[in-house]
């Protein structure tokens, strides 16, 4: 990524080059990449200006960098003259025993392993049993310890003797601050941090600002000016905590783990769960408390959860105030003040924290009945809240407490520098957009509008055209009882154009608001304009909403998730882009950090034997990644091999400097590459099997000559067509310039062209029958003009064919075709939905053929889109054999079909 500096940042607006950079904040011109001229919507082009933070902002200590954790390692088995795998004698002997560490199979079975015959006398390991195993696991190198911190409760139940009940709960948790360090020196993460503030623009003038990772937001900026020592680097502390169920069918077992992260590491870093960029940094304990009456149980619930939280977090009051220092994963030592920074938690669990009733809003004081309307209140301070509990606390019961619907709690944050907690609380795509607001309400209100909604919709849903990036509902919604977020996702990419035609059109742009705000707030990059249509998704929604009240579906808004979405613009440019918070990845964490462990322990006293389990994981773990460190030739995957893969001796790449591409004159299209099997999976299909099995009709002989002839090649194989024999693709892989706010880490689309699979019974059963895959694409023609825009001259088309012609050919023409059916230009326009309608280009007289149809090698006009086109007619049960039928040259008598 090429940087040069551009100028400082002085008082006026002069952007002339300079040398002496001093303590001012200076800005520097980035390009992505020097030749890329890709065009985003919400900014010119992909280079960025990046306003720096001051120097000495995230400098190290000295110039002189010191040993990381790896590195004190090797220096260690150097002086002991051991080999990188100890204490285990071979890389062969440490192989096997992190895969039985990791394979989940209990010691019993370990024992059973080790007596088997072939490992005794072939393999001879070290470790002759699970016992012996484990021993040997705890002599490496180990992380973070965990340590027990007993909580006594004295109820207010007395036992027969007269003397109160008590109970002691375990805290199970380590040091965060040993935690911390344990993350920003891990070398995995060199090259994934950062360790001061920056401000990116898309424009010179910087009227248009970008947010994405941590660093980019408000919030690091203005609290590295707070810091005691100006060279001071920040570490944005991120809190997860989510109680969940551990036995699976039936007892009462839970587990109310918290999870650590910090926001130096690179928010995909995070997400992934194999960076292990998130740790367990306790188990709160869980209780029924029973020694107290039932009337003060939710109350003492809530104050242990905040003891305990107190207990945990209590290193980072000294740590964030007067700094520590930390090597970091670059190998430089700095002055590190962990701060919390954000805290990722359902919205039951956010009010728990912020200490306010479930039917109030976490970050404002708005008013429970005014939680629908679209008004702004003050937002929450830690110093006005902790007022008001130390009021209430004194018995002065202040009106400032009920109005904002507090609970008298001693919250733990209360010490913690620079920390305002409401603040702290980042967007919860899962529950609050996904499971919530769509799941909960919004669909379930749009189709209550709608007659015969179930038997509606479930058939819209059953008939839906197939496409492999859609889940099928080959059932309908209305039998699902046990919903996830993924389904929830499924059904939100398909449920507007699925409700048109048989909704009012104004339900259909209230659904269409929320799916667009749905989907803004998914961003991984924004930019002021994008955020400002975030917004302007929120403003639509809310002027289209009474539509429901009008129909009588509702009769109030006062919905908490409601309002909590509309702080998500002021939450992004605080901290960044919804993606780095997302709650899902929490919920992933508790099956390698709660639930696997549980399953590894004998059930009773199972906290403390899930500590150990967990700590002997990570340091399997953590050797992994040395020995993958300390080898540079050692490949192997250490998390495991991956079948699917396609080796890339088994592809064909076709990119810009491919003749493949033809004479590309748009710049758009200077970037997009492909992949296909180098191979065919077809490699002899016939001229019969084209024409009926993929649906070209006997019109592919007439369009093959057609396109022989434009390209002055001979035409004598068609004089036999029986003998001529065709290699067939079924998909090829398109690599699509990079779009920041879709996917940061590059973009791509499959297009597909398979026949129809019928059902065949086999000696090992029935094996279902496979719909055609025919993927719809949007052609650019190749002498389009962007400057009239970005949908001008697009052609859209679906795919039937991928195949390249005879050998007798190849040698003359040896690129890739695709036999197409065209659709109607981009005209009719469908303003409820904001999507466009489409018949294909067909001649309704004459059912056998595929008009308008022609040969297009691949690559020469620019396919960077793939969708799913669904019927606006109500009824749709006969959908998937009339399109048969007509494709195949049997006459139906129905109308032109439509497609959004």
């Amino acid at each position: 990524m090429p940087r040069n500096v551009v100028s400082e940042l002085g008082d006026g607006d002069d952007m002339t080059p300079t040398g002496n950079h001093g303590k001012r904040a200076r800005v520097e011109e980035v390009e992505d990449d020097e030749t890329s001229n890709q065009t985003s919507i919400y900014g010119s082009t992909d280079r960025v200006w990046t306003l720096k933070y001051p120097d000495p902002a995230g400098t190290p200590l000295s110039d002189v960098p010191v040993s990381t954790a790896f590195e004190c390692l090797r220096e260690k088995q150097q002086a002991e003259k051991s080999e990188p795998w100890a204490p285990f004698q071979t890389e062969k002997e440490w192989e096997l025993a992190h895969w039985l560490m990791g394979s989940g199979v209990s010691q019993k079975k370990i024992d059973e392993f080790c007596k088997l015959k072939v490992i005794q006398e072939d393999v001879k390991p070290s470790y002759h049993n699970a016992r012996s195993l484990l021993k040997f696991i705890d002599n490496i190198e180990r992380g973070p310890e965990f340590q027990c911190t007993p909580i006594k409760l004295e109820g207010d139940i007395v036992d027969s003797n007269g003397h109160a009940q008590t109970e002691t709960l375990e805290l199970w948790h380590r040091d965060p601050v040993e935690v911390i360090k344990d993350l920003m020196g891990n070398p995995v993460f060199r090259g994934h941090q950062q360790y001061a503030p920056v401000q990116h623009f898309r424009n010179k003038e910087r009227t248009d600002r970008e947010y994405s990772e941590m660093w980019t937001g408000d919030w690091w900026w203005d609290v590295q000016k707070k810091l005691p020592n100006e060279s001071g680097t920040v570490a944005p502390v991120i809190i997860a905590s989510d109680q969940t169920q551990l036995s699976a069918f039936s007892g009462d077992k839970k587990a109310w783990p918290v999870y650590i992260s910090v926001g130096n590491i690179e928010k995909a870093v995070r997400r992934k769960q194999s960076s292990r960029a998130f740790l367990l940094l306790g188990y709160i304990p869980t209780s029924k408390f029973e020694c107290f009456s039932e009337k003060k149980r939710s109350q003492i619930g809530y104050q242990v959860f905040h003891d305990c939280m107190k207990k945990i977090l209590e290193p980072l009051e000294k740590a964030g105030k007067e700094g520590i220092r930390m090597v970091c994963a670059d190998g430089y030592e700095r002055l590190v003040y962990p701060l919390l920074a954000a805290y990722i938690a359902d919205y039951p669990e956010q009010c728990l924290v912020c200490c306010c009733k479930e039917n109030s809003c976490p970050r404002c004081t708005v008013d429970p009945k005014k939680r629908g309307e679209l008004i702004q209140s003050s937002l929450r301070t830690p110093d006005d809240t902790l007022q008001i509990l130390k009021a209430m606390s004194q018995g002065l019961k202040p009106d400032e407490f009920r109005n904002q619907n507090l609970r008298p709690i001693n919250p733990f944050w209360r010490d913690l520098p620079h920390c305002n907690i409401f603040d702290c609380m980042t967007p919860d795509l899962l529950h609050q957009l996904h499971k919530g607001l769509f799941g909960d309400h919004v669909s379930k209100w749009a189709q209550s509008t709608i007659q015969n909604s179930s038997r509606e919709i479930d058939g819209r849903f059953r008939t839906m055209t197939p496409h492999p990036t859609l889940r099928k509902f080959p059932k309908g919604v209305s039998t699902i009882t046990q919903w996830t977020g993924t389904e929830y996702k499924a059904m939100a990419k398909v449920f507007p154009g699925l409700l048109a035609g048989a909704a009012d059109p104004q339900v259909l742009e209230v659904v269409r608001a929320f799916e667009d705000f749905m989907y803004y707030a998914h961003f991984e990059v924004h930019t002021d304009k994008s955020l400002a249509a975030l917004d302007a998704a929120w403003l639509a929604f809310h002027a289209h909403k009474g539509i429901f009240q009008h129909l009588g579906v509702r009769q109030h808004f006062n919905i908490s998730k409601l309002h909590n979405v509309s702080h998500y613009s002021q939450s992004i440019r605080s901290r960044g882009t919804t993606d780095g918070f997302n709650s899902e990845s929490s919920e992933r964490l508790h099956i390698d950090l709660a639930k696997s462990g549980y399953r590894a322990s004998n059930k009773r006293h199972f906290q403390s034997q899930m500590t150990i389990w967990l700590t002997r994981q990570e340091s399997m773990n953590r050797h992994a990644n040395y020995i993958k460190w300390a080898v540079p030739d050692y490949h192997k995957n250490m998390e495991g091999f991956e079948d699917n893969e396609v080796d890339s001796t088994d592809v064909m790449e076709v990119g810009e400097d491919s003749d493949d591409l033809g004479d590309m004159s748009h710049d758009t299209n200077a970037h997009i590459t492909y992949t296909y099997a180098k191979n065919p999976p077809c490699p002899k299909t016939t001229m019969h099997e084209i024409e009926n099995e993929y649906n070209c009709g006997e019109w592919f002989t007439w369009y093959l000559r057609r396109f022989l002839e434009m390209h002055s090649l001979s035409t004598d194989l068609l004089e036999a067509p029986n003998n001529v024999r065709f290699p067939v693709w079924k998909k090829i892989q398109l690599h699509l310039p990079n779009i920041k706010e879709v996917a940061t880490e590059g973009n791509s689309d499959t297009v597909y062209a398979t026949r129809e699979i019928p059902e065949v019974i086999t000696a090992k059963g029935i094996k279902p029958s496979s719909p055609a895959q025919t993927s719809t694409v949007v052609v650019r023609a190749k002498d389009s003009d962007s400057n009239k825009g970005h949908l001008s001259d697009l052609k859209i088309a679906r795919v039937h064919l991928i195949f390249k012609l005879p050998h007798e050919l190849s040698a003359s023409f040896p690129h890739l075709l695709a036999f197409v059916d065209w659709f109607t230009p981009l005209q009719k326009y469908f303003k409820p939905l904001g999507i466009y309608q489409l018949i294909l280009s067909s001649k309704p007289a004459i059912y056998h053929q595929i008009s308008a149809a022609l040969f297009t090698p691949i690559g020469t006009g620019r396919m960077f889109l793939i969708n799913t086109y669904l019927h606006e007619q109500v009824e749709l049960a006969r959908q998937a054999d009339i399109e048969r039928c007509r494709l195949r040259g049997l006459p139906v008598k129905k109308k032109k079909k439509s497609h959004k």
